[in-house]
């Protein structure tokens, strides 16, 4: 006769759909029982330090927004710095970090690695110098971290394989011309991708592009000629951008590039290699950019950068 079955009074397990919901359960676990009150898990692109995952009651940081990697203690950390300071103002290669100013107190980090070789790191930070025992919870944030990373890793996957087979569906939205995405086809993903950025609290740059010498080309070389640089300007700006990136022409000399995951530095020197490399082609082109955050969605981005370009090119007229 089989002995009886026991049956576990255990409070349900949370089911999480995601990297978000997981991330945010962990943090908050381990500001409730490190004492500890600002957890974060981010990732280094260039210069911009974007948080991923975000549970800060004192410091008013938010998921999706982008720091300067080099001000922070995390960069410091990564380079060979103790992953646990109890108290900052004693240990001056941190308390030099320029985001100390922000009056933290003590910290604990671990360094992560991301998708195709990106850093990222699991940090947390207090207003006020914590217990020496903190060292104790070094093996619990490390083994967060890579749980984290392998989320997160996974969730990006996902997230590429949906993002294809959107674009997908609206291979029919292209510009005849050039094979990119036309207006229509432009307006369908930036409204997609906008989803993404509410849902995931990602980060994206717009920038606007418009060729300054159509018309002339046009007039002095022909139709054809103006073509043939519509038609260059539409393959430079698809070499110059990531696959995973958006290059749609919105008519006339107009072309517009939706640049994912980037923060503000970051989305600054992508368009500065954008004008290099039309210059290089032959291209002269006037740009304006703009970056989506917590504060600004992707419709407000694109007409910002829109604006900067007219103002751009109006300043351009008035010098010539």
């Amino acid at each position: 006769m089989s002995p009886p079955q026991e049956t576990l009074n255990l409070p349900p397990l949370p089911a999480f759909s995601g990297f978000r919901e997981a991330a945010q359960a962990c943090l908050s676990m381990l500001r409730e029982r490190t004492g500890v009150g600002a957890w974060y898990f981010t990732r280094v692109h260039g210069e911009d330090w974007l948080v991923l995952a975000a549970a800060d009651e004192f410091f008013g940081v938010r998921n999706g927004d982008a720091l300067r990697w080099a001000d922070s203690i995390c960069s410091r950390m990564v380079r060979g710095g103790p992953c646990v300071v109890a108290d900052v103002s004693a240990h001056a290669p941190y308390a030099a970090a320029p985001i100390v100013q922000r009056g933290i107190g003590a910290y604990l980090g671990v360094p992560v690695q991301l998708d195709h070789g990106s850093v990222g790191t699991l940090c947390g930070i207090d207003p006020q110098p914590v217990p020496v025992d903190l060292e104790r919870w070094l093996p619990i944030v490390q083994l967060c971290a890579q749980m984290l990373a392998t989320l997160w890793c996974h969730d990006v996957d996902l997230k590429e394989t949906r993002r294809r087979a959107e674009r997908a569906e609206l291979e029919a939205m292209t510009d005849p011309m050039t094979g990119i995405f036309n207006r229509r086809g432009w307006r369908e993903l930036l409204a997609l991708e906008e989803q993404h950025c509410r849902d995931e609290h990602t980060t994206a740059g717009v920038v606007v592009v418009d060729l300054d010498r159509l018309k002339q080309t046009n007039d002095s070389q022909g139709h054809a000629a103006g073509d043939a640089l519509i038609q260059r300007a539409a393959r430079e700006l698809s070499r110059t951008v990531r696959a995973a990136d958006v290059v749609a022409r919105l008519g006339g000399d107009e072309f517009v590039v939706l640049i994912l995951d980037v923060g503000p530095t970051e989305l600054a020197r992508q368009a500065a290699r954008i004008e290099q490399a039309l210059r290089a082609a032959g291209v002269a082109a006037t740009l304006g950019y703009s970056w989506r955050g917590p504060d600004r969605d992707l419709g407000e981005a694109y007409r910002e950068a829109d604006l900067l370009m007219l103002d751009a090119k109006r300043g351009r007229s008035r010098a010539s």
